[in-house]
């Protein structure tokens, strides 16, 4: 899993202020975290089952949430634009683009400015619902660069002018490659989830500020960055250098709150929480049919002892007794794979948070941090040794499932939040 790897290398952490046994346990359970959540995502399927399954059960919950809520006013402007803040001001904008780019005698580049512009106007139009078919993504790709070679030739309000169209020029493509990903059922794996999941919220982020903005002068350089990480990101193979990725952190920091590899792998984990939730409940439905066939099964065995029974009885006790001992193995294998699930589900949150929080959240709880480790390096070694939950001593099935119940709550919490972002 290069990429995911990639991103923890980059990231460098900056050193805490804290220098006790605390902060130098942190340090070192952080390491053992952060490897573990990376192997269980690159061995997903040993832990948690297919990607496929797992996509099928989030996928309504995330396929609808890059739609802009956007509220077109009544009255457009003269260009039919709806009334973004920000429209005025980037008209005018436009047109000293054009100007400047006339004045340098760049004529021919004008020309490509002026078609890029006219095509950005049409897509703000239908911001709403951008979709782009195959020809419209490569006209989009040809504006795009020749909006990237115009702007370095310009300065001011022109040279936010094209950042802005840039920026709407980006925000159609991403948009329609997500699209395309989820209409299409095109997860290949955990890795492939996380990418599309991390680019769809750069994507929401961006679509935002779009509406929010109240001049051209809001969009700035990090959107346009963010835009280019996005699209990377869809890439069967993304690259990203050290620098961008202490760059993309800091900027997740300051918009979201959060770190990068938690901003990420938070994904993962809700999708695991939210496929547990499902699982739990396809054993307790199918717990209580059988429940109820047992119960009927005892009474037609008494009935039989004690009288006769008559044909249709007698027929209905012989299928009872056929189909309900597979039915309580099929259920029995079933609760242990839910049981595991859960495991390995809340364990994984106890790694995020470390990855979340500081050294200083642990004072006083200082066993976290061991538990953590020892809890880490276990699953660690089952996936590089691809173990399966039954090769486990009873000691370290007992360690996980001690530590994963720690985190039950938050990782409830956090899986209910895939349903509460897209609602």
């Amino acid at each position: 899993m290069g990429w995911l790897s990639g991103l923890w290398d980059g990231v460098k952490s900056a050193a805490s202020a804290v220098k006790d046994t605390v902060a130098v346990a942190w340090e070192s359970s952080k390491k053992v975290a952060a490897n573990a959540i990376n192997w269980m995502a690159e061995k997903a399927e040993t832990f948690v089952g297919t990607v496929k399954t797992v996509w099928q059960k989030v996928k309504p919950y995330i396929a609808t949430v890059v739609q802009p809520a956007l509220k077109i006013a009544a009255k457009w402007t003269a260009v039919n634009l709806p009334t973004f803040p920000w429209v005025t001001g980037a008209l005018l904008a436009f047109d000293k683009a054009l100007d400047a780019l006339l004045a340098w005698d760049q004529t021919e580049m004008a020309k490509k400015v002026d078609k890029a512009i006219h095509w950005v106007i049409q897509r703000a139009k239908q911001f709403k619902d951008i979709w782009l078919n195959d020809e419209e993504m490569a006209e989009a790709e040809q504006h795009e660069e020749a909006l990237r070679e115009a702007r370095s030739n310009l300065r001011g309000d022109a040279a936010k002018a094209i950042d802005l169209a840039s920026l709407i020029t980006s925000y159609a493509q991403l948009t329609t490659r997500i699209s395309n990903v989820l209409e299409h059922n095109n997860i290949e794996s955990f890795d492939h989830y996380l990418r599309l999941r991390a680019a769809q919220k750069l994507l929401k982020d961006t679509e935002k500020r779009l509406i929010e903005a109240q001049d051209i002068h809001a969009i700035n350089a990090d959107d346009l960055f963010l835009m280019e990480v996005g699209a990377e990101l869809l890439k069967k193979d993304p690259q990203m250098s050290d620098a961008q990725a202490v760059r993309l952190d800091e900027i997740i920091l300051s918009r979201f709150k959060q770190k990068l590899i938690p901003f990420v792998f938070e994904e993962m984990i809700m999708a695991w929480g939210h496929n547990l939730q499902d699982m739990e409940q396809e054993w307790k439905t199918q717990s209580e049919a059988i429940a109820k066939d047992k119960v009927l099964l005892r009474r037609l065995e008494v009935g039989q002892r004690i009288s006769e029974l008559d044909a249709e009885e007698a027929a209905l006790l012989k299928d009872l007794q056929e189909k309900l001992p597979p039915l309580k193995e099929k259920l029995e294998a079933q609760r242990k794979r839910t049981s595991e699930m859960r495991s390995y589900v809340f364990a994984a949150e106890g790694f995020l948070q470390m990855l979340e929080k500081n050294p200083e959240d642990y004072v006083g709880n200082e066993y976290l941090l061991s538990d953590s480790a020892a809890a880490g390096m276990i699953i660690i070694d089952c996936a590089q040794n691809n173990k399966q939950w039954e090769e486990l001593t009873e000691d370290e099935q007992s360690l996980i499932i001690d530590f994963a119940n720690i985190y039950e709550e938050a990782s409830r919490a956090r899986a209910a939040k895939l349903v509460e972002v897209a609602a």
